[in-house]
């Protein structure tokens, strides 16, 4: 028997990473949505191979397309997934467990530990914070708040408790420096057009401060530094989108004025 839930994903050009996290879903849940943003690849064959419904949406920002996936669900509980993570067999084995008996109707969802995979045995990309995310959710009690250019996209709870469940995500993040800079790139403007719109003030103080203090927290405390030349790659890419963002908004916020002045 499948189990009454939904998985979606958000994709584009994911024919790399997509086969295994969805080889892990396939067969025991009874819906797997994936939502593309224009791949040329070979990401919509390989979701219909999985027997996965494809469905094309305009790219507004992560939590709008991932609020968007998961509208198209037809249960009431869903699990968040993004191509380039992978459940884990422990975490299969528990979420099937948990749908095996009525679950607590007070339950808005539960939280997954989010562990790094290296992309090959042996590459420097080694260590990373590992954290607590809530992926699995009823979507009458938490709901991922559709904001345009918002990165966002986690489930906000608006009522009942969240629980644990055991077993990890394990999260395939890095193809290459190259791949990783150019979703970085991405990211920083989609939040700077979310900053400017918001209005908010951007001090030249913040801006000489941001790029060492989000440079020290990945390279210490995310301990990018056991990484080697690798992490401090990752740092420093990391620590420039932060930065980016910021002068980015501050700079859209800068020719607004002289438009309208002009």
């Amino acid at each position: 028997m499948k189990l009454p839930l939904s998985v979606y994903f958000i994709t584009q050009d994911e024919e790399a990473r997509l086969p295994e996290s969805l080889a892990k879903v396939a067969g025991w849940v009874d819906e797997i949505i994936v939502v593309d943003s224009g791949s040329t690849d070979k990401t919509k064959d390989i979701a219909e191979e999985a027997g996965a419904r494809f469905v094309h949406h305009e790219w507004e920002g992560f939590a709008c397309q991932k609020a968007y996936a998961a509208s198209l669900c037809r249960n009431d509980w869903v699990l968040d997934l993004d191509a380039d993570e992978v459940l884990s067999d422990a975490l299969v084995a528990n979420i099937k467990l948990l749908f095996s008996r009525p679950i607590a109707p007070d339950v808005a969802g539960f939280r997954m530990r989010w562990v790094l995979s290296p992309p090959l045995p042996g590459h420097p990309f080694r260590h990373d914070k590992t954290k607590k995310i809530l992926r699995l959710y009823n979507r009458n009690r938490a709901a991922i708040k559709a904001e345009k250019d918002s990165n966002n996209d986690r489930p906000q709870v608006r009522v009942g408790r969240v629980l644990d469940l055991e077993g990890d995500v394990l999260h395939r993040t890095l193809i290459s420096l190259e791949q990783m800079e150019r979703k970085y790139c991405q990211l920083s403007t989609e939040q700077a057009r979310f900053i400017a719109n918001r209005g908010r003030s951007i001090s030249g103080a913040r801006l000489f401060v941001e790029f060492p203090l989000k440079f020290l927290k990945y390279y210490l405390l995310h301990k990018q530094i056991l990484n080697g030349w690798f992490g401090l790659s990752v740092s420093i890419t990391a620590a420039n989108r932060n930065f980016m963002r910021l002068a980015k908004a501050k700079e859209l916020q800068l020719l607004e004025q002289l438009e309208r002045k002009q």
